[in-house]
């Protein structure tokens, strides 16, 4: 026996300290892996460590519809409350905007993901697990070492159900593809259409109402939404994926017996890793979608514009995660300026030059009363500039998706297009006003 066995068995004596692993590997973490997990993006650090909550991955639950989301599909007048599970968790995980996300997804080949080998595997799911793995066999504590393979075969459990969703989404793409030649083949043998055909391949207009309220808008091929964003997929090999089903449930009942009987320094390292695991995990470290680069470059470099990520869900399914701009709900800015202002609105009258009379520089440089910095929303009670607050509606979002009539008597009929003549009428302005502020934008830069 090795002598810091003994040490460390007589120091686990002394403290008397119980781990209560059965609440800990049941309970703990357990929300947050179904959320984090469901989505389907793999951390390059953390892919290759145990978590907490590995029963809802053995029991499939990652993959289960989830309530409250709607999908308003303007372009083809359907609207659902059905959503693919993976699709709800991972706009959950998203830092989304209350109207001004938007979300244009591609289908593409990815890059082989060598770093998440060399880093995730090799540098670090290697030797953490080996550590524990070693630490046991040279203890001979054996039911630390039942706990360590149980938590090696969860990992590969892991790995394996991931990777079967994924492929699942693959083959259903390339299913809906398929759909979509034949459909386009079909058409044009018909002869000259009696009305425009729709092209599958042409982004729709969709809007997603998340359980929050959060309204996100989606873009993405016609053909794509129905099979891949409403309806659940199926795994491409339902046997192996059953086996691995039960071989993780296996796994976990060992893995809630043996950890309580082991040596409690065994304990502690297996109750770090896993916790350091599912944080860091539940946190999004080294994913796609983080946002801690993000995060880190608004707060030393004040940047206020919302960045522009890309997030690879398998290896065909790029989602591209943008905002909006904030100058587009200010719509004061986008009303036309060559209007000429009355006598009763304006007091300062320019003269020839651009100059002002003594009288219009007198009332500018007039002193600033406590009525006027509580009525501009730019500064504070110590007269210091701060971010303005930018009140974001559902109505923007609807002019921004620049929807034709028919969409609107179908937005109209769900429920989100109020039948109130001053909503409407403003709706009407914002839209002819948001059009001729992206002509204008275009023609400067053209």
């Amino acid at each position: 026996m090795y002598p810091w066995h003994g040490s460390l068995a007589a120091w686990a004596d002394r403290t008397g300290l119980h781990i209560d692993a059965l609440g800990l590997v049941t309970i703990l973490g357990s929300e947050e892996m179904d959320r984090s997990i469901g989505r389907l993006v793999p951390s390059v650090y953390f892919e290759y460590l145990p978590l907490l909550g590995a029963f809802v991955i053995a029991g499939n639950r990652f993959t289960k519809h989830q309530p409250g989301f709607t999908i308003y599909n303007a372009s083809a007048g359907i609207m659902t409350t059905e959503i693919a599970g993976w699709f709800s968790r991972w706009l959950k995980c998203q830092p989304l905007h209350q109207v001004r996300s938007k979300v244009t997804w591609r289908v593409e080949e990815r890059p082989p993901r060598w770093t998440a080998i060399l880093i995730g595997f090799f540098l670090i799911g290697l030797p953490c697990n080996g550590i524990l793995i070693a630490m046991t066999v040279l203890a001979g504590d054996w039911w630390g070492f039942a706990n360590a393979m149980a938590m090696v075969v969860s990992v590969l459990v892991r790995c394996v159900l991931v990777a079967q969703n994924q492929a699942g989404i693959n083959q259903r793409i390339k299913e809906a593809q398929g759909e979509a030649e034949e459909d386009k083949n079909r058409d044009q043998t018909k002869g000259p259409p009696t009305a425009p055909l729709k092209d599958p391949y042409e982004p729709a207009k969709v809007l997603v109402v998340t359980a929050d309220s959060k309204a996100v808008h989606i873009e993405a091929p016609s053909y794509l939404i129905r099979p891949l964003f409403i309806l659940n997929h199926a795994v491409p090999n339902e046997r192996v994926y059953k086996f691995f089903q039960w071989i993780g449930w296996l796994a976990f009942a060992i893995h809630i017996v043996s950890i309580g009987m082991a040596a409690l320094y065994t304990q502690i390292y297996t109750v770090v890793l896993l916790a350091v695991a599912t944080i860091m995990t539940a946190q999004k470290i080294g994913c796609d979608d983080s946002q801690v680069r993000a995060s880190w470059r608004s707060i030393w470099r004040h940047v206020d514009e919302d960045e522009v990520y890309d997030c690879w869900v398998t290896s065909k399914l790029k989602a591209t995660v943008s905002a909006y701009p904030e100058r587009f709900s200010r719509w004061d800015e986008a009303k036309p300026t060559n209007m000429t202002p009355k006598p009763a609105e304006v007091n300062v009258k320019p003269l020839v030059g651009g100059k002002h009379s003594a009288r219009s520089v007198k009332w500018l440089w007039r002193r600033k009363t406590a009525a006027d910095v509580e009525s501009n929303p730019r500064q504070n009670e110590a007269g210091k500039t701060r971010k303005e607050q930018i009140r974001e509606r559902r109505q923007d979002l609807f002019v921004w998706l620049d929807l034709n009539d028919e969409q609107d008597k179908c937005m109209t009929a769900w429920g989100l297009i109020p039948y109130d003549e001053t909503w409407v009428a403003e709706y009407k302005n914002k839209k002819v006003l948001h059009s001729n502020r992206v002509k204008g934008k275009g023609q400067d830069k053209k």
